[in-house]
């Protein structure tokens, strides 16, 4: 029986053998983080065609009484124009070039527009999914970004409905015909810029296991552990470490890669153990 593992943002697993604050200006923070993104998966950063559309976004912001109106406006045309083809596996780059997404590079793309636009924000991470919490004059807003028709949520009582959904943090569509691997543990944890190049480095790494490639997801969880410390890369990083044990390779390239694994999850244990202290 083929076992699938969804370890985050519903990106399946398949099993076998600090902000930079010194970007004072609007346009060259975005620049700066749409050029960073891009590079995760080596894709080229289509800046000046997100810039324009930021760009007609400001102009039409002065039409807008209320800052809820505005905000559904940014919802929905960020849509229209790059979030068209949700597929698990998307890339940032794939977002901005292809349109299409899932719920961590749509999440990042409004992120950043959100901060474009001095809008109050905060990007929350669970096990299975990610989402944005946005605050307006009129209250606050949640954005589900892959949900086009009813991802605008200004509704009080339904924003605790699905926050209280997503601490659950249960699998969503799950499929009867697969057995899913669940983590050991429960987040809801706050997500900052950087940290989502991380994230993004962590479904590539995902990815990369997905296809067999050894070698290139190690590589991708180097990165992410770099960037962002998370129960979910030192859980993930087990299950690659107990694949290379099962696995029929090598000694030698058994040993390299139990060596650069051991060096991730030393370096979260290191992390864990200042954590705790402080």
């Amino acid at each position: 029986m083929k076992v699938e593992l969804a370890i985050l943002f519903l990106v399946p697993i398949l099993a076998f053998g600090q902000e930079h604050s010194h970007f004072q200006r609007p346009v060259l923070r975005m620049d700066y983080y749409l050029n960073l993104y891009s590079e995760v998966d080596g894709s080229f950063s289509p800046t000046p065609k997100v810039l324009s559309f930021t760009k007609k976004l400001d102009q039409k912001k002065s039409s807008f009484r209320k800052d809820k109106d505005f905000l559904e406006y940014i919802f929905t045309q960020t849509h229209k124009r790059f979030l068209k083809h949700y597929t698990d596996y998307a890339t940032f780059g794939e977002t901005l070039n292809k349109q299409r997404y899932n719920c961590l590079t749509a999440t990042a793309l409004y992120a950043l527009l959100l901060d474009h636009f001095g809008i109050e924000h905060q990007i929350i991470e669970t096990n299975y999914h990610i989402f944005l919490l946005a605050e307006t004059d009129q209250g606050m807003i949640l954005i589900e970004t892959t949900d086009p028709a009813y991802g605008f949520v200004s509704d009080a009582k339904e924003i605790e409905r699905r926050i209280n959904q997503y601490r659950q943090n249960s699998l969503q569509n799950e499929k009867p015909s697969k057995t899913y691997y669940r983590y050991n543990f429960d987040l809801y944890n706050e997500v900052s810029l950087d940290e989502i190049r991380g994230l993004l480095h962590y479904n590539l790494s995902i990815l990369a296991f997905n296809q067999q490639k050894l070698p290139l997801s190690i590589d991708e969880l180097t990165k992410a552990t770099e960037l962002y410390q998370s129960p979910r890369i030192e859980e993930f990083s087990r299950i690659i470490l107990l694949s290379v044990i099962e696995g029929k390779m090598e000694a030698a390239e058994k040993e390299s890669y139990l060596k650069r694994i051991r060096s991730i999850r030393n370096k979260q244990f290191a992390v864990t153990a200042s954590a705790n202290q402080r």
